[in-house]
């Protein structure tokens, strides 16, 4: 393997690596880092669980249990989780990001509803379940209802505080030209800010997705939240582990997916090479930082 060097003034040089140059190499490359990183943990993982197969459980165990329960019974509670969730993370992002843009932009907004945000915010979600459930039941609801709670409050305050953050003379300029007061939001508050909607996005989702679980396990009858407590109740560790992979396979798609949005929307200068070099948002999983 040659490596082509120039310094400015000097003609360009090549260097002739060896073997163990070009191994290090190729083992610090992110894509090879991370799959070595999951090979080591997998592998680990199996001779721990080797001696401890009804607490610890293995890999391998895990794979004979996703080809009994994925399809008969994960999938289709994943369905009923999933259909809470993106309900509740969408109402959360629709309701959030405009009433932190308000708050940020109206003194009377931010005065009348911050100190119920903040409040709400740092109060645990989860002691409010017993009370979403006399008004919600034991279904749906209850669990769009604590989606939506577990995943507005970082939408609402990280948007209003990116709000804050644009700088006055920004808005200045807008207002030396004449623009109205949409258009001020529109051209300026919005992209000014929209690094912190999108990191309140990335929470809330993450939120979201906690407390939908939550609910189902504390409460609900249905969803891979109650699937997973009753693999428990058993004594089926290889079988709750399914449920758990898969979630967190999800988990980590939806932060590429945003992650991928926020730079197409922040850095338009890059949407042809996000799209040439990187690929979709579900390619990039593997490849992401």
């Amino acid at each position: 393997m040659s490596v082509s060097t120039e310094t400015p003034g000097t003609p360009a040089a090549t260097v002739t690596l060896g073997a163990w140059d070009r191994m290090r190499v190729h083992l610090g490359r992110p894509m090879v880092l991370r799959l070595t990183s999951l090979l080591v943990v997998i592998v680990l993982w199996q001779l721990i669980g080797a001696g401890k197969p009804y607490s610890v459980t293995q890999p391998s165990a895990i794979f004979t249990a996703a080809g009994h329960v994925l399809f008969s019974q994960v999938l289709p509670a994943f369905g009923s989780t999933l259909k809470a969730f993106g309900a509740g993370f969408g109402i959360s992002a629709a309701l959030g990001v405009p009433i932190g843009l308000l708050m940020g932009q109206s003194r009377l907004a931010e005065l009348a509803l911050r100190p119920y945000v903040s409040a709400l915010y740092a109060t645990p979600r989860v002691a409010l379940i017993p009370v979403v459930m006399l008004w919600a039941g034991l279904a749906f609801k209850l669990q769009l209802t604590v989606a939506v709670l577990f995943g507005i409050f970082p939408i609402i305050l990280n948007t209003y505080i990116g709000v804050k953050e644009v700088p006055r003379n920004f808005t200045d300029a807008g207002i030396a030209f004449n623009a109205g007061r949409w258009q001020i939001i529109r051209t300026v508050i919005i992209p000014g800010s929209l690094h912190y909607i999108f990191a309140g996005l990335r929470i809330g989702i993450g939120y979201a997705m906690i407390g939908t679980v939550v609910a189902e396990i504390e409460a609900s009858v249905v969803g891979i939240g109650n699937l997973m407590s009753l693999f428990g109740q058993e004594l089926k560790v290889s079988d709750m582990w399914v449920p758990l992979i898969l979630l967190g396979l999800f988990s980590v798609l939806l932060s590429v997916i945003l992650k991928w949005l926020e730079r197409w929307a922040t850095m338009p200068w890059l949407r042809g090479k996000l799209t040439d070099d990187e690929g979709s948002p579900a390619t990039m999983a593997l490849g992401a930082q």
